[in-house]
């Protein structure tokens, strides 16, 4: 069965990122995230930020799982941001680079969806070779595509 995060992510959704920075990662999602939903990109860069604030979404080991809820959220949405340039001012708390960023984001009053895409999210990313796996394919959103949707 395909993770359950696949339904919201879209070729289109899985971003290649040169930046070297948290900021301009983050901004890249931003503003991919406002073509994909009726949200205000201030909005949408607040809500990132202040949840960066409370505390780093670099869980390590390359991977940044930035996420947010915002109320009347229309649906989830799911933005894969693979980094060209290991971004080594994330703050992680393995202290290492991220390379790849998963951005996801859900209604606030619907937590019960908010907790499966995370959960969806984390499983898939743990599993053994897939972020070396996504960080191989370069530039290739398909392949991409096909390694996170892979039952």
């Amino acid at each position: 069965m395909k993770p359950e995060f696949v339904k919201y992510l879209q070729q289109d959704s899985i971003l290649i990122v040169e930046g070297e920075t948290k900021k301009k990662v983050l901004d890249a999602i931003v503003a991919h995230a406002c073509t994909r939903c009726t949200m205000e990109e201030d909005q949408i860069r607040d809500a990132i930020w202040k949840r960066e604030r409370m505390m780093t979404t670099g869980v390590g080991k390359g991977l940044a799982l930035p996420h947010i809820r915002i109320n009347g959220f229309p649906s989830p949405l799911v933005i894969v941001a693979v980094c060209k340039n290991p971004v080594k001012d994330y703050k992680t708390l393995d202290e290492q680079p991220v390379s790849l960023a998963v951005f996801f984001a859900a209604d606030e009053r619907d937590p019960e969806a908010y907790l499966k895409l995370l959960g969806s999210i984390s499983s898939r990313l743990k599993e053994d070779n897939v972020i070396p796996s996504i960080l191989a394919a370069g530039d290739d959103r398909a392949k991409i595509f096909d390694i996170l949707a892979a039952e």
